[in-house]
């Protein structure tokens, strides 16, 4: 299969939060059908939705792979497991949460996998960083810093903490 550019988001609210991200981003590099091309910023924000949880942190990598849609989303579900990810129901606290943003210029409506991500342009955890690392890169025909300029950054904060390339 070729080589794929795809952005996959890691989150974290939970424990060692940036250690877990950065296990995270150690076990994407570790497949030799993914490489890990950069990783945007570090922010923070408010769990959404979770009631009285811990804060979020969020960063988006772009990764080189040559998985399929569905292999890479099997293998972020197991990279999560690994690193304690437990699903109870789907607005929960969480150790790791890698989602699959966009997979290449493919549009993927499938029961597990929807690409890109349907609800990208309302929040302002994933956009803001994909935006660090590819403003130029289409979604839904709307370039992302479009999208990042029409969302602002009411509960998001950028950190001075990093994760480092592996």
């Amino acid at each position: 299969m070729p080589l794929v550019r795809a952005y996959i988001a890691l989150g974290s609210n939970l424990g060692d939060r940036i250690g877990q991200m950065q296990s995270a981003l150690k076990a994407l590099a570790a497949d030799n059908q993914l490489k890990v091309l950069q990783i945007s910023p570090l922010y923070e924000n408010r769990a959404i939705g979770m009631g009285e949880a811990d804060d979020f942190l969020n960063a988006m990598a772009e990764v080189e792979t040559s998985m399929a849609p569905l292999a890479l989303l099997d293998f972020c579900l197991k990279v999560e497991s690994k690193l304690g990810r437990v699903r109870t129901k789907e607005w929960a606290p969480r150790t790791i949460d890698l989602d699959i943003i966009a997979y290449g210029d493919e549009v993927i409506e499938h029961e597990r996998l929807q690409v890109p991500h349907p609800r990208i342009a309302e929040r302002d955890f994933v956009v803001h960083p994909l935006c660090a690392i590819a403003p130029n890169v289409e979604i839904r025909g709307q370039r992302v810093a479009h999208m990042a300029a029409a969302l602002p950054m009411d509960s998001l904060t950028l950190c001075e903490l990093k994760l480092e390339l592996v």
